[in-house]
């Protein structure tokens, strides 16, 4: 996995050796050839070409093919040798302009850029007379420098432009690359925003820009959940509100149309809708204020096992009108708790009311405790264990949901709660830093963990 700093760097590198290299390369090219070029018209190279000649003349005693000799001797084709014998008339021309015509009928020593050789010695058989003379027409000496240095000079212009040129494609190329990740991010960004929590953004990236964008499709499918809660939680509130508000409603406009006698049966009704609507209210509220972080403890320390103890007395005879046995196991000395004594009995009291829901005539409700440790300091845990119909594992996965009920046993119709009670259980234990876990089996029954930090 490559970092996007690690490909930037690469690139930018990559751009550098490509410009550079393709400088190097022509400049190179250019460089040998002119120079080349140069060495062969230097003073030296033309004298070359004199003793050449001069042997050419000493081995066959005349200047008769010397036309076929001269186009090997000259450096470029666009340069010019002339030859002329010892009375001027001339013999070869490389152009084939000249040939027998005689010197005094030229302008060598004028239009051209003419460097004429001495007159060639014919030491080698030729007695020592001069036996004719050579015209170079082409640039030599300082010229020749000049021009070497111009031409080096103007292919570093066009290598270095063609460089240029090519550096400026592959970085348009490579920087589209770049931002094609940035530009789906702000595309996937303006689709959130304008309530398409639903989009999510494509960039198959092991770099930044793909952990970035699976952070943004986290992030969205968090708003995505969030947003469905939301909607759930409306709709459930509205739900659970609508049904006592109908029952009041109700019976009020029954009383008042005479239907029904303002009697004391008939104002348990009210009261009862109107203890159910403050119980749900209250109960949001806490919820709520737990989940954001601001429910307020009033810490001390608890004996956990005597807390629970005396809010299973309370539960008692609601378990045994229903003809379930509620049992506390003795317990072990065990250390005290940090909490809120108030929020700790709300969590045990919808724990028992749970289990007593839960659980069937002639069944059993057991309170166990025992030392625990939660990640890794000392701690206490109170499990709460019914006999009753037990949870499926996706039952178990929605258990702490709010308005949560697990199908017709929780449903309202039954006089069962709004499906808060867990809900408020898990937030409660996390305000106190602790842990609620949660064993069932269909058929079963279920048991619930209470894990609290040991008081230090």
């Amino acid at each position: 996995m490559r970092s996007l700093a690690w490909k930037l760097g690469a690139a930018l590198v990559m751009v550098a050796v490509i410009a550079i290299g393709i400088m190097a390369v022509i400049t190179n090219l250019n460089t040998s050839r002119q120079f080349q070029s140069y060495i062969e018209t230097s003073p030296a190279f033309i004298e070359t070409v004199s003793r050449t000649l001069a042997v050419f003349y000493a081995q066959n005693r005349s200047w008769a093919g010397v036309e076929n000799l001269l186009p090997q001797l000259v450096a470029n084709t666009s340069d010019r040798l002339v030859v002329a014998d010892s009375s001027g008339q001339i013999v070869g021309d490389t152009a084939g302009e000249l040939s027998g015509v005689n010197l005094s009928q030229t302008d060598l020593t004028g239009g051209y850029t003419i460097r004429t050789m001495m007159g060639f010695q014919g030491g080698m058989g030729g007695g020592g007379q001069i036996v004719g003379q050579a015209f170079y027409v082409g640039q030599t000496g300082v010229a020749a420098e000049q021009a070497f240095l111009n031409q080096t000079n103007r292919w570093l212009w066009l290598s270095g432009g063609i460089a240029v040129i090519l550096a400026v494609v592959l970085a348009v190329i490579l920087a589209r690359n770049f931002i094609r990740p940035l530009r789906a991010l702000d595309t996937g960004a303006r689709e959130i925003a304008s309530g398409n929590l639903g989009y999510r953004v494509k960039i198959d990236s092991g770099d930044e820009a793909g952990r970035l964008a699976e952070s943004f499709n986290a992030m969205a499918g968090s708003l995505q959940q969030s947003e469905e809660a939301r909607k759930r939680l409306l709709a459930d509130v509205a739900h659970e509100l609508r049904t006592p508000l109908t029952i009041i409603s109700g019976t009020v406009d029954a009383i008042s149309d005479g239907v029904l006698p303002a009697d004391e049966k008939q104002l348990k009704i009210i009261k009862s809708e109107s203890q159910v609507l403050t119980r749900l209210i209250a109960d949001l509220r806490d919820l709520s204020l737990a989940e954001a972080g601001e429910l307020k403890l009033e810490l001390s320390s608890v004996d956990l096992a005597d807390l629970v103890r005396r809010k299973a007395e309370q539960f008692k005879p609601l378990a045994e009108a229903k003809g379930i046995s509620l049992i506390s196991e003795a317990a072990e000395a065990l250390p005290s708790v940090p909490g809120d004594w108030v929020r700790l009995e709300q969590v045990f009291a919808n724990l028992f009311s749970n289990a007593i829901r839960h659980t069937p005539a002639g069944g059993r409700i057991t309170v166990s405790f025992n030392p625990d440790t939660l990640e890794g300091t000392p701690a206490v845990t109170a499990a709460v264990t019914d006999t009753g119909e037990g949870m499926t594992i996706e039952q178990l996965e929605h258990i702490f949901d709010r308005f949560y009920r697990v199908e017709d046993s929780r449903a309202r119709a039954e006089g069962n709660g709004a499906g808060l009670g867990l809900a408020i259980v898990k937030q409660m234990v996390a305000a106190h830093h602790g842990r609620v876990r949660v064993e069932s089996r269909p058929g079963r029954g279920s048991t619930f963990h209470i894990t609290l930090p040991a008081a230090g």
